[in-house]
């Protein structure tokens, strides 16, 4: 039978894009939905209902709203990344077969990275999805490993200035970075729900998906989008101990939003933004039919005029 899906976060950042490769390939599937909070926040979606998705209005925290599908994609983002485990639970409860958390990152197994403030609520998520598997059979979950979205990898989040075409980076230029871009991870995501379920480990639950467009080095990527911009970038390398520091104050002033920003900051340069972080890990590239964009490539689609 052809899955059934239920999109949490469809109106974020990666949601949209998500919805609209869905939208592509609708004919594949049984029913493609849309959860909204409330009747106001369905405008948003008019488009993907013009396109044959449905939308169910509820709490996300509600069993009701998951009955009749299959699987669940949640794209949720950090405001509301921590309530995940309580949307597993009323999932199952409305009898969903596979769950989708908010992922497509860096591999956050790394040791390095693994404590990391940004990521505490993913890895809160995991462990609750574990749990949840042993104890109710037939349920099962995908992990999607990414990298970094190759589009946000030079925002000014990680210290880009575009105006003055200089870089502040907490990190090295030869510290390597994994980048796919946000169309082909959507792609990615979807292709995925049609191909066979193989686990990868956790009691045959839980299925891993590795995927990556290129893996290169941060002053390669800056150098790429100088290309794309004809324009040249000056990089000031910072030691990443200073946004760590930054990090402490944060927590200190009981400013959670600032501490999970300057966690991760230092990610795209640190070396273990990558997708295949962990010793004997490798790309699953393979178990899709298409050839991902290469950096240089997404620059040009998106940064180039």
């Amino acid at each position: 039978m052809a899955p059934s899906v239920l999109l949490i976060g469809a109106g974020g950042a990666f949601g949209q894009p998500l919805t609209e490769e869905f939208i592509r390939k609708r004919s594949k599937f049984d029913r493609i939905a849309i959860l909204a909070a409330t009747e106001e926040k369905t405008s948003k979606f008019k488009y993907a209902q013009e396109d044959g998705v449905e939308i169910v209005i509820g709490s996300f925290l509600d069993p009701n709203v998951y009955k009749g599908f299959s699987h669940v994609i949640s794209t949720v983002g950090n405001s509301i990344m921590r309530l995940q485990p309580g949307m597993i639970e009323a999932a199952i409860i409305g009898g969903v077969q596979h769950f989708y958390p908010s992922e497509w990152n860096s591999d956050i197994s790394q040791k390095a990275i693994y404590g990391l403030r940004y990521f505490r609520d993913k890895q809160v998520t995991r462990d609750h999805l574990v749990a949840k598997a042993k104890g109710v059979p037939g349920f099962r979950y995908t992990i999607f490993i990414t990298g970094i979205f190759t589009e946000w990898s030079v925002l000014e989040f990680y210290g880009f200035d575009h105006k003055k075409h200089t870089v502040k980076v907490y990190g090295k230029p030869d510290a390597r970075v994994g980048l796919t871009s946000i169309p082909d991870i959507a792609r990615y995501t979807v292709d995925s729900l049609l191909i066979p379920f193989e686990a990868t480990g956790r009691d045959g639950a839980e299925r891993v998906i590795r995927v990556g467009g290129e893996i290169t080095t941060f002053q390669r990527v800056v150098d790429l989008l100088g290309e794309a911009r004809d324009v040249k970038y000056s990089v000031t390398y910072v030691d990443p101990s200073e946004a760590i520091t930054k990090e402490e104050e944060a927590r200190l002033n009981g400013d959670e939003e600032a501490q999970m920003a300057w966690s991760i900051v230092p990610l795209i340069s640190s070396g273990f933004g990558v997708p295949d972080g962990i010793p004997g890990s490798k790309l699953d590239n393979d178990r899709f039919s298409f050839i991902p964009e290469k950096v240089h490539e997404t620059f040009q689609r998106v940064y180039k005029h």
